[in-house]
Order: structure tokens, then sequence, then C-alpha cells
């Protein structure tokens, strides 16, 4: 009999005091507790000094069991975010905190590491695992946010790829 891999995705919290857990396949950052904000709230260019969206808090989802255990969670990106003026930082987290900040303007800075340190050959490591025969959450929470600087470009940027690693024994 040959294993079948669980069935993963990626959840994106919301919602304070009463949260809920969103799959997602687009974070997008913005200047509200929004998983879906559209054009609402969108990210503004600061005068001087930085900018921040919202924190957007994800984690790895298992949908389906696993055959045995998942464990061993990377996260990371190519290297290199290429948004002009726009940073993407990123932070493990043990505990949901809802996002906070000016909606509409800015939000608080939430203290993260460029994500651009964390590749393939260096990722994020984050705590966790599931084992047969259970679904649910596998992963820490994952904070992230975009910072602007006054070099920021006005208009919609790019998509950028990161990725979640993880073993399935």
């Amino acid at each position: 009999m040959i294993p079948i891999a669980a069935t993963m995705s990626v959840k994106e919290v919301n919602g304070g005091a009463t949260p809920v857990a969103t799959t997602v396949t687009n974070v997008r950052f913005c200047t509200d507790d929004d998983y879906n904000p559209g054009t609402d709230n969108p990210l503004v260019k600061p005068d001087a000094g930085s900018n921040y969206s919202y924190k957007k808090t994800i984690y790895l989802n298992a949908d389906t069991s696993p055959t045995g255990t998942i464990n061993n969670i990377k996260f990371y990106c190519d290297g290199e975010i290429g948004w002009t003026g726009v940073d993407v930082e990123g932070k493990a987290a043990d505990a949901y905190t809802e996002p906070t900040g000016t909606p509409g303007t800015t939000g608080d800075d939430n203290g993260g590491t460029d994500i651009e340190t964390y590749t393939s050959a260096s990722p994020l490591s984050l705590t966790g695992s599931i084992d047969n025969p259970d679904t649910g959450k596998v992963s820490q929470y994952l904070e992230l946010q975009a910072v602007l600087s006054t070099d920021a470009v006005a208009g919609a940027l790019t998509p950028e790829t990161c990725t979640f690693r993880y073993d399935e024994t």
C-alpha cells in the first residue's frame, strides 16, 4: 500500500478576541485586521521614517491526516523581495495576538526580522508537529509585516512567493 500524503493549507488568523482562521492562497498586506482587504486600507507611504502594515498571522494546517507525523517545519523565500522601499519582516509566535495600529494609516511595529534572510539554505524554523490520525494546526504562528520607507512606490506590488517546507514520515 502506498502512503498518501496529508493535504496541507496555510491559514490566516484575524478577529481579535474571537479569532477566525481562513484558508489563504495569497496574503495581502493592509492597514487593518482583514484577511482579504481588496483595495481597502492600503499601505501608506510615510512622509518620514517608516509605516507598517498590520501584521498578518499565518500557520501551516493539516487538512487531512498525515500517514505518520509532520514536523521539522521551515519557512523561507528566495532571498529577495523585489518591492522598492518595502521590506517584509517575520517572526515566530507561540500564540495569536490581535494586530494593532491606526486603521487606514499604519500598524504598530511588530519587531520581526527581514524575511530575505530566510532562504532554502537558511530557513526560519517553526516548532510544531501533528501525528496520524489528527488534523488541524501544525506549526507555530508566523507573523508577517510589510515595512514601508519613504522610497516606497505607489501602486500594486508584484506577487512574491514564500515557502513552507516540512517532513512527513
